[in-house]
């Protein structure tokens, strides 16, 4: 009943989850920047992306954090429409 019914009419919005939770928790950065700033190891891409810009003054490395960023998660987002414009039953 699971396998064969309820999974197949969920998985549309176990796609849509999983892509916005994954492209969420790669740019979340304003939480991060608010509580903690960075101490205590909890840096993420866009904290770090932003300490090397503004203040290591190193743009050029700040844009290759940025560049990174756009490549994980141009795939998620890539998987999301092709899912889209195949799955159209729902």
């Amino acid at each position: 009943l699971f396998r064969y019914i309820l999974l197949p009419h969920l998985l549309p919005t176990i796609v849509v989850l999983g892509t916005l939770l994954a492209i969420t928790s790669l740019k979340a950065f304003d939480v991060v920047y608010v509580m903690t700033n960075g101490n205590y190891d909890t840096n993420v891409l866009a904290n770090v992306m932003y300490r090397e810009l503004f203040l290591n003054a190193d743009p050029g490395r700040a844009a290759a954090l940025a560049v990174l960023l756009v490549v994980l998660v141009a795939p998620i987002i890539a998987v999301n429409v092709r899912f889209y414009r195949t799955d159209r039953s729902w």
